[in-house]
């Protein structure tokens, strides 16, 4: 039986791939494998079927590899690096949470301080522009502060991996703040809202973007996974009898938003600023946007 070549130079992996396909349609194929030169010379191996099954295999293996692009998407997750559990930021941000809840509770001014610094939509209507930001770093109740911390973990600290201990924050900051305005905004009532939740939804919106923006091919409906995984994900931590679910829906949005401009201008600044710069500086951005918005709520 007369044979023909239809795949050439193909490494192990992507050869036994094919050879599986091949065999799922009943059409027989021969492996030849040959040593590559160099010194670190490896194996590639061509497939070949008989000259009567070649238009079949080929449509067969093209169409395959079509159905199953988004197979695609777990190697690029794969390409960053990215530890929940080794962010020294993240836990940084985590302290200080506890603080502040263990400092108004032993103070007993906890009922004082979510009066004087929750996101209230009417005082924010009103100028109080600052509460956006302070309403990020008070809770209610223990079991309120333990779910965002580890809303941290999971949606927080990857997201300050993937970007720096000063950009992340920085990041998580526009989206929690820009979340509680818009959704101030809408509201324009007395409803009071409180917690990081919202910054927590901008991670995880501002994670979906990154993945949608890191490919460079064409757009494929397959590139929306990461948005649809993102919004179930607010869905499940969106569940409770006071939980504002509207600030954790625009809290996603605006990190989505923030997540499509901060990731092609930071690759522009990291071209101008290094590391040690530009991460110390968005840092110190931060502190002094807190610090800001504590004097405005003080006086």
């Amino acid at each position: 039986m007369e044979m023909e070549r239809i795949f050439k130079n193909l490494p192990q992996k992507k050869a036994d791939l094919i050879l599986l396909i091949l065999a799922s349609q009943n059409i027989g194929a021969r492996v030849e494998k040959q040593l590559t030169q160099g010194k670190s010379g490896h194996w590639q191996f061509d497939i070949l079927v008989s000259r009567e099954h070649t238009a079949g295999a080929v449509k067969s293996v093209d169409q395959y590899f079509r159905e199953n692009k988004f197979f695609g998407l777990s190697k690029r997750i794969q390409e960053v690096e990215i530890s929940s559990f080794n962010t020294p930021a993240a836990y940084a941000i985590m302290g200080l949470l506890v603080t502040i809840h263990l400092i108004c509770l032993k103070l007993c001014i906890h009922r004082e301080m979510i009066l004087k610094f929750g996101a209230s939509s009417l005082y924010i209507g009103q100028g109080e522009t600052f509460r956006a930001i302070t309403a990020l770093f008070l809770h209610s109740d223990g079991q309120h502060l333990l779910g965002n911390l580890a809303g941290i973990l999971i949606f927080g600290a990857p997201l300050i991996s993937l970007t720096g201990y000063g950009t992340g924050p920085f990041l998580l900051l526009c989206a929690g703040t820009s979340g509680n305005l818009v959704n101030a905004y809408f509201h324009q009532t007395a409803l009071l809202s409180i917690g990081a939740s919202t910054a927590i939804m901008g991670a995880a919106g501002a994670l979906a973007a990154y993945q949608m923006r890191n490919s460079n091919s064409p757009f494929q409906l397959n590139r929306l996974i990461p948005l649809f995984a993102g919004a179930t994900l607010v869905g499940l931590f969106s569940q409770g009898e006071h939980t504002d679910i509207s600030a954790h829906v625009f809290g996603f949005m605006a990190g989505i938003f923030w997540g499509f401009l901060f990731f092609p201008l930071s690759k522009v600044l990291r071209k101008i600023f290094t590391p040690g710069r530009m991460e110390p500086a968005a840092l110190g951005l931060v502190l002094f946007i807190l610090g800001s918005a504590i004097w405005n709520g003080v006086n």
